[in-house]
C-alpha cells in the first residue's frame, strides 16, 4: 500500500487540497480485509518491509529537514561576515575602528555564537613599528603584534616579510585580548590565510582551541579578503599583490549549532565531523544524551543518512541516527500480526490503515508547505508571492475592477535603531493586525518588504480606493502600545488603479509605488493616486539627471561670476563661482532645478569637481593677465565631502593649473560644517592644509555654533542675505548683523555681507564696520567674459539705487547655484 500511496503522488492524485482518495476510505478497507482472507504469510512480510521503507523515508525527510536547518543556519552566520566584508571593500578611504566597531556590533546584536568580528590588515615588516605605534595612539594600550607559542602563550612575533594581526575586534580589550595576535605564524591560521586569499573567497579554519580575551574556547574562524580599492584580482599574483587585509569571525561551534537548532524536536541524532577520515564528530545533536564513541562508518544502526555541510570552502561531513525510542517498524508489525493470530486480513487492514495515515501525514505537510511558502512568517500575512500570484489570476479573470494601495510606515527605521528589533517587529504584528480590521474580508493584504505592506482593494473604483487608503492612513496613525513605550507612526500611501495601462501585476506595482513616492515627497502621512502626470514627471527628472551626467563632457556647464567689492570704493577684492546650464534644448536651466537632481543622484560629486577646476582655470587666466583678483570662491556640498576625497581632487586641480591656493576660496555653510565635521573631522584640516582660504557661507541662518570659529582656521565669514535684506527695517535682524560683525571683528575674521541691494543697506553695513559686500546692488552673476571686463576695470559702477530682490529662489544645499540667480 505504501507503494501505490507512492503512485498517488506521482500521479498527482494527491496534492495539498486533495482529499483521502477513494480507494483509502474506511468503507473499502473494511471491504478490502474480507476479500483478503485467503491472503498468505507472504502478505506479512511484504507489508513489514514496506512499512519499515515509509519509516526510513520519514527518517530520510527529518534529517535533511534538519541539515537544511543548519546549513540555513550556518550561511547566515556567515553572511554577517560578507556584510563587513562589504563595509571594508566599498569604502575608497579607511575604515575608522569607531566605523568598525558600530557596524560589527549591529551584526553581533543579541547572540553568543560569534564570539567576535575582526579587522586584520596586512602590515609589512618595515611598517610594523608605525603600525603598533599607530594602535596604540588608537587607545589600544601595549598594543604589539603577537604569535603564539608551542605552549599556547602569548609573546611578541619574530621578525617576518609580513604581518596579519588582529587590528580591530568587537573583543574588549583585557590582558588576555587577541588584539595583535598574528594569524600568519606558519600554522593553520596562515594556511585559512592563504586559501581566502589566493581564491578569492571566505576560508574556514578546521576546529580549534580559540584564543579569546574571555578564555579559550573551541570552535573555528572563517576569513574573507579584502583587496585595495579598484586594484585587480583576476589572477593569483594579483591578489597576492593587491590584498589590503581580512575580515575574519570567530564562532563558537556548539553554541552556534545550539543556536540554529533551538527548540527543535525530533529523533534524529545529529552528528557533525570535520571529514570522512575523523574518527569521532566535532559535535552531537541529541535529545537524549546518548552518543555511541564509535565511527560513522561503524555505527550500528537501521536507519542511517549521510549527508555533507558546507562551511565556507571546507565540506563538513552530517550523519543522522535514529535516537532511543525510534520506533522500530518490523518488530511492532511483527508483534501486531502475531496477536491477530496471523490472520490475513486483519495483516490487509492494518497495512491500509497504515498507509491512509501516512497518506493523510504527507497531504498535511504539503499543505502547511504550501501555505508556508505563501505566507509571511512575522505578520502571518501573505507574502510577494502569494500577492503576485494573486494578482496574475485578476489580470487573467480581467472582467472585476480592482486597486492596488502600497503601504510604507514613516521613519519605522528609527524604531528598530532606538528601540531593538522586538519592539519593531512587534510594530509589525500591531499594523498588520490593524489592516486585517480595516479591510474587507475580500481583499488581500501582503507584506511585501521590512515595513512595506501591499492591500489588493477588490471591486472598487476611484472614490472607493480613496477612501479605502484614507482609513488604512487614518488607522495606522493611531498609538501603538508595545509594552512599556508609546509609540506614534504614521504611513504613506500609493493607489494605483487596474486600467489599459497595466497589463500586467509588474506595471500596477509600479505605478503604486510611482504615486507612493510622490506622497512621501508630500510629506507623509498621506496618500496619492497614481496619473499618468506623475509618471512622466519621473521620467522627466530620471532624463534630465541622464542629461546632466553628460553635460560635463558636452561642454553645456559653464561659470559665472559674481563680484565681491569694498563698500567704500566699489573696488573689486573677489568673484563668487555660480554654475550654469546652457541645454542646447532647452536653453538656461535654473540651479535650482537640476541642483537638487544632481545631489540626489550623486552627479553633484563630479559636478562641483569640475566646477572647482574650471574656477582654478579662470584664477590662473587672470593672473597670467596680473588682473586676478584677491580670491575666487567655490561652494562646496555635504555629498563632495562625504563621498569623494575632495581635498585631493582640490590639489590635482591647483597642480593642473598652477593655481596659488590662497587664490581659492571655499565656502562651506554652517548646517554643511556642522554635518561634514560630524563624521569627517579633518576635512576643514585637509583644506586648509592645501593653502585654500575657508569662508562660512550664509552665516546666521544655519545650525549655528560659535565653537566652529575657534575650533576651524576660518579666513571669512558670509553674513546672510536673509539678515542683511532688512537690517534697514528690522532692528532685531540689525543688532544680529552688528554682533556678528563685532563677533569676526575681535576674532580677526574677515566679514562680507551678502545680498546687498540698496543703498541703505550698504550704509547700515559701512556704519557697522564692516567693508566688504556682495549683491545686485555692485553686480549679478556675468559670464567669465565679462566678467574678466570687471577685473580689468578693478571696480564696479554702484548705481545710485537698484532695485531690491523680494524673493529669494530655493537654495540649494550645495550652494552651487547663487540665491538670487
Amino acid at each position: 500500500m505504501i507503494e501505490f500511496t507512492r503512485w498517488l503522488l506521482a500521479k498527482g492524485h494527491l496534492t495539498a487540497s486533495s482529499s483521502i482518495h477513494p480507494v483509502l476510505c474506511p468503507l473499502f478497507i473494511i471491504g478490502a480485509g474480507m476479500v483478503g482472507v485467503g491472503l498468505s504469510l507472504a502478505t506479512f512480510s511484504a507489508v513489514s518491509v514496506r512499512e519499515h521503507d515509509a519509516l526510513r523515508q520519514d527518517f530520510f525527510f527529518r534529517a535533511s529537514n534538519v541539515s537544511s536547518m543548519l546549513q540555513g543556519g550556518l550561511d547566515a552566520w556567515l553572511d554577517k561576515i560578507t556584510a563587513l566584508h562589504a563595509l571594508m571593500e566599498s569604502s575608497e578611504g579607511p575604515v575608522t575602528r569607531q566605523q568598525f566597531r558600530i557596524f560589527a556590533d549591529e551584526l553581533m546584536e543579541n547572540q553568543r555564537a560569534m564570539l567576535s568580528a575582526s579587522w586584520i590588515p596586512r602590515v609589512a615588516r618595515q611598517q610594523r613599528a608605525a603600525h603598533e605605534e599607530a594602535a596604540r595612539r588608537d587607545g589600544i594600550a601595549g598594543y604589539t603584534i603577537q604569535s603564539v607559542t608551542p605552549q599556547g602563550m602569548l609573546t611578541a612575533a619574530p621578525e617576518r616579510d609580513e604581518y596579519f594581526p588582529v587590528y580591530y575586534s568587537t573583543e574588549q580589550q583585557t590582558p588576555l585580548s587577541v588584539h595583535g595576535l598574528n594569524l600568519a605564524d606558519g600554522g593553520l591560521r596562515e594556511e585559512t590565510l592563504v586559501r581566502a586569499r589566493d581564491g578569492d573567497r571566505m576560508a574556514a579554519s578546521n576546529s580549534l582551541t580559540l584564543q579569546s580575551g574571555t578564555g579559550n574556547r573551541h570552535g573555528f574562524f572563517v576569513v574573507l579578503p579584502v583587496y585595495r580599492y579598484g586594484a585587480s584580482r583576476d589572477t593569483v599574483e594579483s591578489r597576492r599583490q593587491n590584498l589590503a587585509g581580512f575580515v575574519q569571525g570567530v564562532f563558537q561551534l556548539n553554541t552556534m549549532i545550539d543556536a540554529i537548532l533551538y527548540g527543535l524536536s525530533t529523533p534524529v541524532e545529529l552528528s557533525v565531523y570535520e571529514n570522512d577520515a575523523d574518527a569521532f564528530p566535532v559535535h552531537v545533536v541529541a535529545a537524549s544524551g546518548w552518543w555511541s564513541k564509535q565511527s560513522a562508518r561503524d555505527a550500528q544502526s537501521d536507519l542511517l543518512w549521510q549527508g555533507k555541510l558546507m562551511v565556507a570552502d571546507r565540506q563538513w561531513k552530517l550523519v543522522a541516527r535514529t535516537s532511543p525510542g525510534w520506533p522500530a517498524p518490523r518488530q511492532r508489525t511483527a508483534w501486531t500480526l502475531l496477536i491477530a493470530g496471523m490472520l490475513v486480513t486483519f495483516i490487509i487492514v492494518v497495512s491500509m490503515c497504515i498507509s491512509r495515515y501516512h497518506v493523510l501525514r504527507l497531504i498535511e505537510a504539503k499543505r502547511e508547505a504550501s501555505r508556508l511558502a505563501q505566507t509571511d512568517p512575522l505578520t502571518m500575512l501573505a507574502n510577494r508571492r502569494a500577492l503576485f500570484n494573486r494578482l496574475h489570476k485578476l489580470f487573467a479573470a480581467g472582467h472585476q475592477p480592482f486597486a492596488i494601495a502600497c503601504i510604507d510606515l514613516d521613519n519605522f527605521k528609527s524604531v528598530n535603531d532606538t528601540l531593538g528589533h522586538g519592539v519593531g517587529d512587534a510594530l509589525l504584528q500591531q499594523v498588520s493586525q490593524r489592516l486585517r480590521a480595516n479591510v474587507r474580508h475580500s481583499d488581500i493584504i501582503a507584506r511585501t518588504g521590512g515595513d512595506e505592506f501591499t492591500v489588493v482593494l477588490s471591486d472598487v473604483d476611484l472614490d472607493g480606493a480613496s477612501a479605502a487608503a484614507a482609513k488604512i492612513i487614518d488607522a495606522l496613525a493611531e498609538p501603538y502600545a508595545i509594552g512599556n513605550h508609546e509609540l506614534h507612526v504614521t504611513a504613506s500611501v500609493g493607489v494605483s488603479l487596474c486600467s489599459t495601462e497595466c497589463p500586467d501585476a509588474d506595471a500596477i506595482i509600479v505605478q503604486a509605488d510611482i504615486a507612493l513616492y510622490r506622497a512621501k515627497q508630500d510629506g507623509h502621512n498621506c496618500f496619492r493616486l497614481y496619473s499618468a502626470g506623475l509618471g512622466s514627471e519621473l521620467q522627466q527628472r530620471a532624463a534630465l539627471a541622464d542629461e546632466l551626467r553628460g553635460a560635463i563632457c558636452r561642454d553645456e556647464l559653464e561659470l559665472h561670476f559674481q563680484p565681491q567689492v569694498e563698500i567704500s570704493s566699489g573696488r573689486i577684492i573677489g568673484l563668487e563661482a555660480l554654475v550654469r546650464w546652457n541645454h542646447p534644448a532647452r536653453g538656461m536651466i535654473s540651479p535650482a532645478t537640476f541642483i537638487p537632481i544632481a545631489e540626489e543622484t550623486g552627479i553633484i560629486v563630479p559636478l562641483g569637481r569640475w566646477v572647482f577646476d574650471e574656477a582654478c582655470r579662470y584664477a590662473r587666466l587672470w593672473q597670467q593677465q596680473g588682473i586676478a583678483p584677491q580670491a575666487v570662491g567655490v561652494n562646496v556640498s555635504t555629498i563632495q565631502c562625504n563621498k569623494s576625497d575632495i581635498a585631493r581632487d582640490f590639489g590635482e586641480s591647483l597642480k593642473k593649473w598652477r593655481v596659488e591656493p590662497g587664490c581659492m576660496e571655499i565656502e562651506l555653510t554652517e548646517s554643511v560644517l556642522m554635518e561634514v565635521t560630524e563624521h569627517h573631522c579633518g576635512i576643514v584640516e585637509r583644506l586648509r592644509a592645501l593653502g585654500l582660504r575657508i569662508a562660512i557661507d550664509d552665516f546666521g541662518t544655519g545650525y549655528s555654533s560659535l565653537s566652529y570659529l575657534t575650533n576651524f582656521p576660518v579666513d571669512r565669514l558670509k553674513i546672510a542675505q536673509e539678515l542683511v535684506l532688512s537690517v534697514d527695517t528690522d532692528h532685531r535682524h540689525a543688532s544680529v548683523v552688528r554682533t556678528a560683525i563685532r563677533l569676526a571683528k575681535d576674532l580677526g575674521i574677515e566679514i562680507i555681507a551678502e545680498g546687498v541691494e540698496t543703498a541703505a543697506q550698504a550704509r547700515f553695513l559701512t556704519s557697522a564696520d564692516c567693508a566688504y559686500a556682495q549683491g545686485y546692488r555692485y553686480g549679478r552673476p556675468v559670464n567669465a567674459a565679462r566678467a574678466t571686463e570687471l577685473l580689468r576695470q578693478r571696480r564696479v559702477i554702484v548705481l545710485e539705487e537698484t532695485k531690491p530682490d523680494t524673493t529669494l529662489a530655493p537654495r540649494s544645499p550645495a550652494r552651487l547655484n547663487d540665491h538670487a540667480a
